[in-house]
């Protein structure tokens, strides 16, 4: 039987295809802008977010290239005095999560639209969840505002991507799709865009990795975080709730997302027997969380939180901090379980 639900699905416009990048200029005046920021990160995101900033003209109002991981807050109030103070009438966010994160915390204080071109396999074009850290600490929330209405994919854009990047923003991606499967607040809608997700990242992802200028590959991954951020809509449980206190740490976002995947699966599929088997369909293998975790195994990311830098006399902390939250479902995550799965990932 189906259990009652409420699945909202807001306007969002794709434009998925090479060469998309270059019809940025029309998807602007599509929405009937006339002074868009320009937002990336410094480094090879400054040199894609002056491309794109050149592209726009008269259109752009400028070029921000300040975003970092994790939208700190005062990073975030640097990017709302540029808005404000180039007259913005939209924003323009070229890049990864760090990008689009940005341009959310300004969108989030002034409303302006987002139209998105990813860079990386994050998914977060595709929701309307923020986050912003300050003191330790990162804090998200859901506002429909912070979506943005146009994202753009090109996969000739990611061709450059180094394996050990491309390796763990897909596996972010993945964790989306998995944690959409035993969300609450899951829908039809959200667990077939999860599925396909899944499917479409098991498939192409290591093809990506072996070989960056896989055309084909690359595709399916952008098309797959699509997916991803999508049925991550529906919400979120005890893994993106321990990435992000994780993260309020400094720990770097995709990498933290990998690490703990496997982990979280092994403890929460136990209590999901509908998620396991759509991840076992999916992947195409009977242990889903054992074939994450030769997934991880098998790229050249860290394996260990203690290798991207956790202190593991946090632990306590992170703990406590989960343990807060009263995550429930699929199954309780309470300290002394939070504390169990963060051992075995250090």
């Amino acid at each position: 039987m189906t259990a009652p639900f409420v699945h909202d699905a807001p306007a969002q416009r794709v434009v998925y295809g090479a060469g998309s990048a270059d019809r940025i200029a029309d998807e602007v005046a599509r929405l009937g802008l006339g002074r868009v920021l320009v937002v990336a990160t410094p480094g090879s995101g400054a040199r894609l977010g002056t491309r794109v900033h050149e592209q726009l003209a008269d259109r752009s109002a400028g070029l921000h290239a300040h975003a970092v991981m994790h939208v700190p807050r005062s990073v975030a109030r640097e990017g709302l005095a540029a808005a404000h103070a180039a007259k913005a009438d939209g924003l323009v966010a070229v890049g990864g999560g760090s990008s689009i994160g940005l341009a959310k915390a300004i969108a989030l204080e002034t409303g302006l639209p987002i139209i998105a071109l990813p860079t990386t396999y994050a998914g977060s074009e595709a929701t309307p969840i923020y986050g912003l850290t300050e003191d330790e600490r990162k804090i998200t929330g859901r506002d429909w505002k912070v979506l943005p209405r146009t994202v753009v994919y090109d996969p000739d854009l990611t061709l450059g991507l180094p394996a050990a990047v491309s390796a763990a923003s897909g596996m972010n991606g993945i964790a989306h799709c998995v944690e959409a499967l035993w969300v609450a607040e899951r829908t039809p809608i959200s667990v077939a865009y999860a599925a396909e997700g899944l499917r479409r990242f098991a498939a192409a992802l290591p093809r990506v990795v072996a070989d960056g200028q896989d055309r084909d590959a690359r595709g399916a991954c952008l098309v797959a975080s699509w997916l991803a951020g999508a049925a991550l809509t529906a919400g979120t449980a005890l893994h993106h709730k321990l990435a992000h206190v994780l993260g309020g740490l400094g720990l770097p976002h995709a990498e933290t997302h990998a690490i703990i995947l496997p982990h979280v699966s092994r403890f929460n599929l136990d209590a999901a027997p509908e998620a396991r088997a759509r991840m076992a369909e999916a992947i195409g293998v009977a242990d889903p969380a054992e074939a994450l975790a030769r997934m991880l195994r098998a790229f050249p990311i860290p394996q260990r939180l203690r290798d991207i830098g956790f202190d593991g006399r946090r632990i306590d902390f992170v703990a406590d901090e989960i343990a807060h939250m009263n995550v429930a479902l699929p199954r309780k995550a309470g300290a002394d379980e939070t504390r169990r799965l963060l051992r075995e990932a250090f």
